[in-house]
């Protein structure tokens, strides 16, 4: 299983940096299959809720987080690799 999650990020951060720390607004979306599912799913729901999305001042990464590794993160953090738990992250700008 995936979670989806819409990050509301600032143009002055790049989407590389883009992250759940570091965004404006994480809006949690819901759980999804696949990876491909959860991008399919994210273009979707950015299309239909009105996000604070500001042109030229802000932009949405929607992220698709493998629900495993964010269980292992609570109760194992040193066990998490960063980076391993993204299966899919797309930019909407």
């Amino acid at each position: 299983m995936f979670k989806m999650l819409l990050l509301v990020c600032a143009t002055s951060l790049s989407p590389a940096d883009c992250e759940i720390d570091t965004a404006i607004d994480v809006i949690q979306g819901p759980a999804t299959a696949s990876p491909s599912a959860c991008a399919f799913q994210g273009q979707a729901q950015v299309a239909d809720t009105a996000l604070p999305i500001r042109p030229g001042e802000t932009y949405l990464k929607v992220r698709c987080i493998r629900m495993v590794a964010e269980a292992l993160q609570r109760i194992a953090p040193e066990a998490v690799v960063p980076g391993e738990e993204v299966a899919a992250s797309a930019l909407y700008r």
